[in-house]
């Protein structure tokens, strides 16, 4: 296949034009094609309030939920190596799924329950399991948010939060529709009682050490600080992320103070980093020689599976993208069918954060590509879909 050219002049003027109208503080763009080659490594921007720090792919971010890719391969590689199966249900682990209830059609409140099978890892892996998001508008969403379920570096830990969550009633019978949710905290419970190791062990022995992803981490160590980057918000938010400013303005994840391993949202890196391990994903699983990801494991990150895409049984927009044509496979959105309003080829993977990063992996192109920035939340801006858009231009 022809080398991949990329021409970098209207990304970097996108990127500077969402800096000079204070939309993002900063933010950094990393590229790289399937021989590992960096097609791009740009920065915009500051890392700090008083913009005395330049953004740039070294810059320390809070990934959110681009914690979800790493912490589901990492599991469905574990699932593997222990010849367990997807179809498991989670009342083989969590004692209170063993009477698991959920919301009947049409609740008005959380009493209004009827009994349901326990969710399977599989529903729990792509947002089927009737699980829900303390920011989410719906009734279990509502009682996340009453119950202080945040999954915030230093509320509880992950076996006190999925123990919290298993006691509350899904908000419908797994499988029967799509909803983004905490489900990725629980796999990572699961990952701790598969393996016996605590997450932060497991996917560091696992993955990140192999990976030489040295500044992906849940917490920050002091020789680090001065590349941690500030967060902030967008003003118009939904009132259902305050709870959020305080904890994400003022939080320093040094190791003392992070109690949870949130698997859906915890961990912290860099773009240098998130690209090494984008790159394993774009070379079907492997790092030179050395095989990371079973080839079985590769297909299901790759596969949609959904019957159909999310807009079909879920919401019709994501971080402004929209969901028609977007499937959801066992760790992150697959594209299932072309659609003119998202720039994008049959079989691309990839997933987002709360604070407007997002990466994805184009298996056609051969190319993956890493964006960070450090703006709550996701929805503030259709940043996604207008780089995905100018990316594709770019290349040549």
């Amino acid at each position: 296949m022809t080398k991949l050219n990329l021409r970098s002049e209207k990304l970097e003027e996108w990127m500077n034009g969402y800096v000079e109208k204070n939309k993002f503080n900063g933010c950094s763009l990393s590229i790289a094609d399937i021989d590992g080659n960096t097609l791009l490594d740009i920065g915009c921007g500051h890392a700090d309030k008083e913009k005395t720090k330049e953004f740039n792919s070294l810059s320390i971010v809070r990934i959110f939920s681009m914690t979800k890719a790493i912490v589901s391969v990492c599991l469905l590689q574990l699932l593997r190596d222990k010849n367990i199966g997807l179809e498991d249900t989670l009342d083989h682990y969590f004692k209170d799924y063993s009477n698991c209830f959920a919301l009947i059609e049409n609740a008005t409140n959380i009493t209004e329950i009827e009994k349901t099978k326990a969710p399977s890892i599989y529903q729990l892996l792509n947002h089927t399991s009737g699980l829900s998001y303390f920011f989410n508008d719906d009734l279990i969403g509502r009682e996340y948010l009453k119950q202080n379920l945040t999954a915030t570096p230093d509320n509880y830990d992950i076996s006190v939060f999925a123990k919290k969550v298993s006691s509350i009633p899904l908000t419908f019978k797994p499988g029967t529709k799509w909803k983004y949710s905490v489900g990725i905290d629980i796999a990572g419970r699961l990952i701790e009682i598969i393996s016996g190791d605590s997450l932060d062990e497991y996917i560091s022995k696992n993955l990140l050490e192999r990976l030489e992803m040295k500044d992906t981490q849940f917490f920050l160590p002091e020789t680090k600080v001065d590349r941690f980057t500030d967060c902030f918000f967008c003003p118009e938010m939904h009132e259902n992320f305050f709870p959020l400013v305080e904890q994400y303005e003022n939080f320093s994840y040094k190791k003392d103070q992070v109690t949870n391993f949130s698997g859906g949202s915890g961990l912290l890196s860099t773009g240098h980093d998130y690209l090494k391990f984008a790159k394993v994903l774009l070379n079907d699983g492997m790092l030179k020689d050395t095989r990371i990801f079973a080839t079985d494991v590769m297909d299901k990150i790759r596969r949609n599976s959904l019957a159909g895409d999310i807009a079909s049984i879920g919401v019709e927009t994501f971080a402004q993208m929209p969901t028609l044509g977007m499937g959801h496979s066992l760790a992150g959105s697959v594209i299932t069918n072309l659609n003119p309003d998202f720039t994008s080829n049959i079989g691309d993977f990839g997933w987002g954060g709360m604070a407007s990063n997002y990466f994805w992996v184009d298996f056609e192109k051969r190319y993956t590509a890493v964006f960070m920035t450090q703006l709550l939340p996701s929805a503030s801006y259709p940043n996604r879909k207008e780089l995905k858009k100018l990316v594709n231009q770019s290349l040549q």
